[in-house]
């Protein structure tokens, strides 16, 4: 898939095109006027390329949240060769000169496009660009947008089922939380981890493998194969996980032991004590 791709210590070339890998970025480097910006290193490359030569099959129709300057777009649509792929991003902006040279210079106007302002969180936008620009279900959505738990469930809510059977949706950089480099003095809310999803992804496929057929894990990316099921919509994933209930008695000892009263029966014991 990648055989093209040449490897330099500040860049990827491939088919022609120039990848800065944003991980050396300098000071002097002209933006989006002799390269695309790119925020994916060799190891994560090389992963995909073990994943899907693993995986094989045709994309014929692929989505992208997460444009930046449309580098990951050029880079995924020269090594799958999609019939067509769409690129969404939340950005109030537009393509780069650079990105407008390589679709110019292809002649792709008609097979690549993007949809700039539109929040991954839109669940009615996207479902709107998916029936407008393409011509059956999707095969492949890559999520290298927010990386934040909820906008990225909302999107795999609404993206999910527009997916053919066997088709695969792609999350990236789910595991920010568990990376050093992320350990930034500033707090983070819980609700923000999208590890918490990639567990109720595998809760889904424990429990039904009609609509999740299979999760596959990596460190960089994680990638969810659609199960053969036809899926309602609105499509809520919660729904489609069985969690069994505790007893009431174990409830009620828990919330004694482990809940909010462990402090107050605490506090009580130090009065008693003195």
């Amino acid at each position: 898939m990648f055989e093209a791709a040449q490897w330099q210590p500040d860049r990827m070339l491939l088919n022609g095109w120039v990848y800065r890998i944003e991980h050396t970025r300098k000071d002097d480097w002209d933006p989006a006027q002799d390269h695309f910006r790119f925020y994916k290193l060799r190891p994560l490359v090389d992963a995909y390329e073990r994943f899907f030569s693993r995986y094989g099959g045709r994309f014929e129709r692929v989505l992208e949240l997460g444009l930046w300057d449309g580098g990951s777009l050029a880079f995924w649509f020269d090594a799958l060769r999609p019939r067509k792929m769409v690129g969404v991003d939340i950005e109030a902006r537009s393509d780069s000169a650079y990105f407008r040279r390589f679709v110019d210079e292809q002649k792709l106007h008609e097979r690549v496009s993007t949809h700039w302002r539109t929040d991954q969180a839109d669940g009615a936008a996207l479902r709107r660009i998916v029936a407008r620009e393409f011509d059956g279900p999707l095969d492949l959505v890559f999520d290298d947008a927010s990386h934040l738990y909820a906008p990225t469930k909302s999107s795999f809510e609404t993206l999910f089922p527009l997916l053919r059977p066997g088709g695969l949706y792609i999350i990236e950089d789910w595991a920010w939380k568990h990376w050093a480099a992320f350990a930034l003095p500033r707090q983070w809310s819980p609700n923000a981890n999208p590890t918490r999803l990639v567990v109720e992804l595998a809760e889904a496929a424990g429990t039904d493998a009609d609509v999740v057929a299979a999760l596959h894990v990596h460190q960089g990316f994680v990638a969810v194969e659609r199960g053969a099921r036809a899926l309602a919509s609105p499509f809520r994933l919660d729904e489609h996980i069985h969690r069994r209930r505790e007893p009431l008695t174990s409830r009620i000892f828990n919330r004694i032991v482990w809940g909010p009263e462990r402090a107050a029966l605490a506090r009580v014991k130090q009065r008693i004590l003195g």
